[in-house]
């Protein structure tokens, strides 16, 4: 029978982590779903579980000049709810689940979940996010395209806890967002894209892209990123059927038995190609 454990302190839950095999429960939503325990609980676990979604010390939301910072434990909705992140996150964080569910779900769990449908995951690489792990013999940071290794796998030691998501200051302000899905929100992303740009003198100056879903973890490439800066609206349509052949080697399309493998493809280059299109189109810089 397993055995709940609700610590005092994030101190006291890494000391816990050290001493037993337990499994950490924030929101819970990811959980019930892997243990098919809806109105039964989840007591059928191997192991003991930490309560931490209480942790006030998981929960802070920063800014300074170097990074935006946001405890693991904050749920979705606080997430949206703040007026410290750029409005992309809330516009993004609001295309996920129903209300119900982002009143409850973390980032810190749509981060370990460890799924390629995972909605908030795409942002994450795309700029950059920097991972803050610890336990009780110190710290150390990660980035999130590091962090995850594979489809159901992590590199998160027994004894260490995701405290904290950064993500580098950056002068981003134009986006483009799109999610597929069964439902408009109340459904895990089938494919989804997300792409940021600064575009000056009509030339891309930066660019950000990557597809969520698109395989064991989201897929973003900085090589093909770098072929685009610097160019004009001519200069990057004579090179987008290559960039196109590129992005098609690199996405891994996971098994999904309601869209085809080679539809989701087309899916993500359709949407690659309306957010190239958007860059230079001053009327299409959002989602």
């Amino acid at each position: 029978m397993t055995e709940t454990f609700i610590p005092k302190s994030k101190q006291e839950a890494l000391g816990l982590l050290k001493q037993k095999k337990c499994v950490i429960l924030a929101g819970g939503t990811n959980l019930m779903v892997k243990t098919k325990k809806w109105s039964e609980g989840i007591s059928d676990l191997d192991s003991d579980i930490i309560l931490i979604k209480h942790l006030q010390e998981l929960k802070n939301i920063d800014i300074n000049n170097r990074y935006l910072s946001m405890g693991a434990a904050c749920t979705l909705s606080e997430l949206a709810e703040t007026i410290l992140l750029p409005s992309y996150f809330s516009e993004i964080i609001l295309d996920m689940a129903s209300p119900a569910i982002r009143n409850v779900a973390t980032i810190g769990g749509n981060i370990c979940n460890v799924a390629s449908e995972g909605d908030i995951l795409p942002i994450l690489y795309a700029l950059d996010a920097i991972l803050i792990i610890e336990c009780l013999s110190g710290t150390r940071e990660i980035a999130i395209a590091d962090f995850i290794l594979d489809r159901g796998k992590k590199d998160l030691r027994a004894e260490e806890l995701l405290v904290e998501i950064r993500i580098p200051t950056n002068m981003f302000k134009s986006f483009y967002y799109k999610k597929v899905g069964t439902k408009r929100s109340n459904s895990l992303a089938k494919a989804s894209f997300i792409g940021f740009y600064i575009l000056e003198h009509e030339r891309i100056v930066d660019v950000r892209m990557a597809f969520g879903s698109a395989g064991a973890m989201a897929v973003r490439s900085r090589e093909l990123e770098d072929r685009l800066k610097g160019l004009s609206k001519e200069e990057m349509e004579i090179i987008t059927k290559d960039l196109e052949q590129e992005y098609i080697k690199i996405i891994l399309s996971i098994d999904d038995k309601k869209i085809t493998t080679e539809y989701k493809k087309e899916i993500y280059l359709q949407l690659m190609r309306e957010f190239l299109v958007s860059i230079y189109d001053s009327n299409s810089t959002k989602k």
